[in-house]
């Protein structure tokens, strides 16, 4: 489906209700529009929010080029608010903003507006890719979303124009998230290269829920030990995808801990170290 006919099928599935509130507020919506077979928004399980933000852009945009215009800006909160406002429960949200131009606070603000509570509170499945954040934005996600059961972290710590995207202050916020979580399963989190003393303290809030973690493409240098792992009862699978730097240091807590769960250690690296390939050996020859 095209940019514009996801917005054109949601438009298409709004009450008589919803399309004058939107009426009201300045957007202009197609008088006849045939309605699909399906209500389409009340099977709505998965938000890609940037998918969402890209279709409502992609409305204004103007001999090629893209910008904010006065009906994006009423258009994006109106339609989040009719989604709130509906009967289903939203099982996933996929966050993304590291590759856009210009500020997009405002509208990551949007989703954490406390009319917007609704929707996004039952998710169980959250992706977060972003570099730059409203300080506000974070806190106000890990409030609202607490029943989070897979959580996967894109660190962007890399150097840009804009200096280094995520600072300390934003990985302690990182770290809040995963604390507030009820019961966090599934923890993933890709270029994880600072700020480990800030996060990783805060794995042992789940020590009892965490069945799977793993670390992708991430550097270990400044990182002391792994020992918030070590206590995860009912840990199934542990996995290191493309990792460097991974110590003797680092991983002994490991070596020494008891999982009665684990099923598998995947180990993805570049550099070899025995004490690693010892430690996998004797998992493999009892399971």
């Amino acid at each position: 489906m095209s940019l514009d006919g996801l917005i054109y099928t949601y438009m298409a599935c709004l009450t008589n209700k919803e399309r004058r509130s939107l009426e009201k507020q300045g957007i202009e919506v197609p008088k006849k529009v045939k309605s699909p077979s399906f209500d389409y928004i009340s099977f709505l399980k998965n938000l890609n929010y940037d998918g969402l933000i890209s279709s409502l852009f992609h409305l204004g945009c103007n001999d090629g080029i893209y910008k904010k215009n006065d009906s994006f800006n009423i258009m994006l909160p109106a339609l989040l608010e009719i989604l709130a406002n509906r009967d289903f429960a939203l099982q996933s949200l996929e966050l993304k903003n590291h590759d856009r131009r210009g500020d997009w606070d405002n509208e990551f603000m949007h989703l954490v507006d406390r009319k917007i509570r609704p929707l996004i509170k039952p998710v169980k499945k959250i992706y977060l890719d972003c570099n730059v954040l409203d300080p506000r934005f974070l806190p106000l996600l890990s409030s609202q979303c607490q029943r989070v059961r897979h959580l996967y972290i894109v660190m962007h710590v890399e150097k840009s124009k804009k200096g280094s995207i995520i600072c300390e202050r934003d990985a302690t916020y990182y770290a809040d998230l995963i604390e507030k979580q009820k019961s966090l399963e599934i923890l993933a989190i890709e270029k994880f290269i600072k700020y480990f003393e800030s996060i990783l303290p805060s794995f042992k809030t789940q020590v009892h829920s965490l069945r799977v973690i793993e670390f992708i493409n991430s550097d270990f240098k400044e990182c002391e030990s792994l020992e918030a792992i070590a206590n995860c009862e009912n840990l199934q699978r542990l996995i290191f995808r493309g990792c460097s730097n991974l110590s003797t240091k680092i991983l002994r807590p490991l070596f020494n801990a008891n999982f009665p769960k684990l099923q598998e250690i995947f180990f993805e690296s570049s550099e070899r170290n025995e004490d690693i390939e010892i430690w996998i050996r004797k998992f493999n020859a009892i399971h």
